[in-house]
């Protein structure tokens, strides 16, 4: 069984950029990476895409790739020193063995559209990790945390932990919740916005759509979110505007920033769901 790691194994998924020159110098510099931090690895630059490694396994290529877009982003309007670190640790993760996961290693990660088309794309349907709809571009996906990395949980392993659909969302929502602060006060986000970080799966806490509804109740419609990592949300409440516009150009700027971003969007709770504030 492939295992689809988002920072560890198999693939990292990321945002399309534009095509650009230097797409394959910088696939062969990464392809070094990753054969020093992997030599037992049999790797080669896509044939479809250059900015795409493709994995040998079970004796084919193809079968597991590394996606490189979203690194070559980074690297693009980073320093110098600043893409070597990235690229060097990033090459040590996509690498690295994995522990066998157990059901307390259960999470719920949120994800956007791009994301899950490429899961989508890329997984065999038996294979695909259990997902739900949050939002317009938004995804809960049930996942398994490690020390080194986050990997996908494909619906065989959760079989083999005893594990049916129901009983995996539930458990792997109360495990995140409880690694997660407090949901805001609405009527304390209409005096003062709050951002979250320095913890883990962070855009997570989007996925209590019940508690939200009590919270844009008090809050009212002007609620924004936005979730531009796993370490970082801000919510608050700014009405339509020039102060809005202005946001979602720092949130995008914000997100080109990130090595790992999730959206790049600012949203806004409407009918029980995160749609991308117009």
């Amino acid at each position: 069984m492939i295992r689809i790691v988002i920072a560890g194994l198999a693939i990292v998924l990321a945002y399309p950029c534009e095509a650009a020159t230097g797409e394959r110098a910088f696939a062969a510099r990464m392809l070094k990476e990753l054969q020093a931090a992997a030599p037992d690895k049999e790797m080669r630059i896509g044939v479809d895409d250059p900015l795409t490694i493709e994995v040998k396994q079970d004796g084919e290529s193809g079968e597991a790739s590394i996606n490189l877009h979203r690194i070559e982003a980074y690297c693009a309007s980073a320093t110098a020193e600043d893409c070597d670190a990235v690229a060097a640790d990033f090459a040590r993760r996509i690498t690295a063995d994995l522990p066998e996961f157990a059901a307390a290693d259960l999470r719920v990660i949120v994800r956007d559209e791009v994301y899950l088309d490429y899961i989508l794309e890329t997984l065999p349907a038996d294979t695909t990790p259990p997902h739900r709809q949050i939002g317009e571009d938004l995804f809960a996906i049930l996942a398994f945390d490690s020390p080194e990395a986050i990997a996908l949980a494909p619906p065989g392993e959760l079989s083999d932990l005893g594990l049916d659909d129901d009983a995996a969302w539930e458990l792997a929502s109360a495990q995140t919740r409880v690694i997660l602060p407090s949901l805001p006060d609405g009527a304390d986000l209409a005096r003062s916005a709050v951002a979250f970080e320095d913890y883990e799966y962070l855009p997570s806490l989007l996925t209590d759509i019940e508690a939200w509804r009590d919270i844009a109740a008090e809050a009212g419609p002007d609620l924004f979110v936005t979730a531009v990592s796993d370490h970082f949300v801000f919510v608050g409440v700014l009405p339509d505007g020039p102060d809005l516009e202005r946001l979602k150009r720092t949130v995008r700027e914000d997100c080109a920033a990130q090595e790992r971003c999730i959206s790049p969007n600012v949203y806004r709770f409407r009918d029980g769901r995160w749609v991308i504030a117009n």
